[in-house]
């Protein structure tokens, strides 16, 4: 088993912290762009040194667990703190900051977390679903009017008085991050990081993407995300390369953000190259800098489109919070669709539902293993039966389906729990939707299972047609009936003006469950 050779060029070593992948970062390039936010800029040295003082404050607070939680925008700030509390041998909560009510107050309390970073306006939405046992908050900004009196308040300048050398080492073993999962078919997991799995999986990714010292990633994924974390921060700081925040991805604002920042590399899912491929052609197509975009879940056709538009490289990469990254690609060697070869650090099978291996070329479940230690999580913590049932004849059964084709490049297929049971019959929700992407009029849809009581399920399908399209249900539904089995045509079509999506671009499927009242009903032929 080799290690990854940018982790064994940075620290020497194979197997390493955070701290240590950073201050290795720090001892050979100090002076290089960190972040980039706005107008305020941090080099590696200087984000290293607010990153300990961090580190300092958190132990000048002598906090059980030593686990801190954000709930904070795109900023530098959620950066340092993330990093300080590895380096204090504590642990990084990153809250999504879309959550609301109920989900926010139940993560928050989940969390662990003895010390809240957030600002005023986060604060106004989360103070109020704070659990007893948070009793420390530091505010990036100023402090608020009015705060509880039970309340520890500081604000951002309370850490640069903290020591800068009160930091411990941590091992590669160790807890760096809590993430939570999805939760769209239920309560999100908590996921519990070791600090291996980011730093090996970083450099794995640096490498075969060919990341450089001189490359500057646009970087809007939230850090709440393990695209945010690991794809796109750790592996900036294994290449040495800068990080230009913006807040969120804006298809309006997207390009000129690329061009004035001068952006080489950029990330997000499949849903973005679509919105992007939507704005008409121009002479401006090319007028930028961008030169590898990690992309997850691309159809074929979309990258294809895209890459010959834009000029860009684009390759994907799988993966998902509990294990990243478990295929690694290579330019120039994909095979459309494709997310590449396994990652050595991992065993990855297709499995039968009786865990028996498949042949090539036939999809089944993927399952994966490690072959290094400490490159995979933890476990899910306080559910101990969910982590148990992850793992049967000593594999990690993921919620996805694949193929592997003979040269052995992974496809992936769909998640298993979009899988729509109609009549006996075990329907594709991608296989559906893949049919309907190549009609002229149709920029994006998705299909859904609805609830029936005589053939379990029907086939309910989602679609955004282009702008000036005219095509209306009865007309697709006879295009699709002609290009796929009858068990899969849908039943229910609905035109929407465009498809719910989570703040880092994955389709929000669950939101799509609602009434069929309002659509295209084949069997009442509605028109």
């Amino acid at each position: 088993m080799s290690d990854p050779a940018r982790l064994l060029e940075l620290v020497g070593k194979g197997t390493a912290t955070i701290g240590e992948v950073l201050a290795a970062r720090v001892a050979a390039t100090p002076d290089a762009p960190f972040i980039e936010h706005g107008a305020r800029r941090w080099t590696y040295a200087e984000g290293w040194h607010e990153s300990r003082r961090f580190a300092g404050f958190l132990a000048s607070q002598e906090l059980t667990g030593n686990r801190v939680a954000t709930f904070l925008p795109k900023c530098p700030e959620a950066v340092f703190a993330w990093f300080g509390a590895n380096m204090s041998r504590g642990a990084y909560v990153a809250l999504n900051r879309a959550h609301r009510g109920t989900v926010l107050g139940d993560l928050a309390e989940r969390s662990g977390a003895g010390l809240l970073v957030t600002d005023q306006t986060g604060w106004e939405i989360i103070g109020p679903l704070l659990p007893a046992s948070l009793t420390r908050v530091l505010f990036i900004d100023s402090l608020p009017d009015t705060l509880p009196a039970s309340l520890q308040a500081f604000t951002w300048e309370a850490i640069a008085a903290s020591d800068p050398e009160i930091p411990l080492p941590s091992l590669p073993s160790d807890l760096a991050t809590l993430l939570y999962t999805s939760g769209t078919t239920g309560r999100s997991k908590a996921v519990l990081l070791p600090h291996n799995m980011y730093c090996r999986g970083a450099a794995n990714l640096a490498e075969c993407f060919g990341y450089r010292s001189d490359d500057r990633f646009h970087d809007w994924m939230p850090l709440s995300h393990i695209g945010g974390q690991l794809h796109v921060t750790m592996t900036a700081v294994v290449a040495g390369a800068c990080l230009v925040q913006f807040p969120a991805f804006s298809r309006q604002s997207f390009w000129d953000e690329v061009r004035a920042s001068g952006s080489t590399v950029f990330s997000g899912f499949a849903s973005i190259l679509s919105l992007l491929l939507e704005v008409p052609p121009g002479p401006e197509d090319r007028r930028h800098k961008l030169r590898v975009g990690l992309i997850g879940n691309m159809p074929a056709e979309t990258q294809s489109a895209f890459e010959r538009r834009f000029g860009v490289t684009l390759l994907d990469t799988y993966g998902m919070s509990e294990c990243e990254p478990l295929t690694l690609p290579r330019a120039g060697e994909m095979p459309p669709g494709s997310c590449g070869r396994i990652c050595p650090d991992f065993d990855v099978a297709i499995l039968d539902e009786a865990d028996r291996p498949l042949p090539v070329g036939q999809v089944g479940r993927i399952c994966v293993r490690p072959r290094v230690p400490y490159v995979m999580m933890l476990g899910y913590e306080g559910d101990s039966p969910a982590t148990v049932a992850a793992w049967r004849n000593l594999w990690f059964h993921t919620s996805d389906r694949g193929r592997f084709d003979a040269d052995g490049y992974l496809f992936f297929a769909d998640r298993m729990k979009y899988s729509i049971r109609r009549g006996g019959e075990n329907i594709s929700a991608s296989e559906i939707e893949q049919v309907f992407l190549e009609h002229p009029d149709i920029v994006a849809c998705a299909a859904v299972g609805i609830p029936d009581k005589v053939m379990g399920e029907e086939v309910k399908l989602v679609v955004v047609r282009r702008a000036g399209a005219s095509s209306d249900e009865a007309e697709l539904h006879a295009y699709a009936k002609t290009r796929m089995a009858s068990f899969m045509l849908p039943r229910y079509i609905e035109i929407a003006d465009s498809l719910p999506y989570t703040d880092v671009g994955k389709l929000k499927r669950e939101d799509l469950f609602a009434s069929v009242r309002a659509a295209w009903d084949a069997r009442a032929k509605r028109v």
